[in-house]
């Protein structure tokens, strides 16, 4: 025999599934608990509506600049156990997604991994990139053909423009790869 929510006592239901027994408070009780439970569905179906709407409503830039959040972060993942790029440093606290190509001028390799690289906050930021010894540091660490591959590729695709859904495509593959690349450590 069940207890009834309201009062404990136990009861024997006429209702399948009741929760509470036939006494005229524990009716009221089961009546603002049925009008709670409505209403929480409601207000779930409303946060995944209103979510969906945020994400139709974003504008483009909003929608690059989560991808690029994202793309970032997966960098950093990524090159966790190597210095910066340009300058070699191995400890601060600060790390950014630092691209060779910048992204404001090259928007074709905005997301391409192979221009962008864990970089200290320093020479990303207050060195503008510091693009002569990232150049550097890519020979030193791949070679001079691929520093030359980017540059070719950044100039082929300079005036790129992505869509919505390349945007957000882009996005969750990072977030995937983040995943991934967090599980692996």
């Amino acid at each position: 025999m069940p207890r009834c929510l309201n009062c404990k006592i136990k009861f024997t239901p006429s209702r399948f599934l009741q929760k509470f027994c036939n006494d005229e408070k524990c009716v009221d009780a089961s009546i603002k608990y049925a009008r709670a439970k409505v209403k929480q569905n409601a207000s779930k179906v409303w946060q995944k509506e209103k979510q969906s709407l945020k994400t139709a409503l974003k504008t483009l830039t909003q929608l690059e600049a989560d991808a690029k959040k994202s793309f970032q972060k997966f960098i950093r993942l990524r090159d966790a156990d190597l210095d910066c790029i340009s300058c070699g440093v191995k400890t601060t606290e600060l790390w950014d997604g630092g691209h060779y190509k910048k992204a404001e001028i090259y928007s074709g390799v905005i997301f391409n991994e192979m221009n962008c690289h864990k970089q200290c906050r320093k020479c990303n930021r207050f060195l503008n990139g510091n693009e002569l010894n990232y150049r550097l540091g890519l020979i030193a660490r791949y070679g001079e053909q691929y520093a030359n591959d980017i540059e070719q590729l950044a100039n082929d695709t300079r005036q790129m423009k992505f869509t919505r859904d390349q945007l957000i495509a882009k996005k969750l593959q990072y977030d995937i790869k983040c995943k991934e690349v967090l599980k692996l450590k």
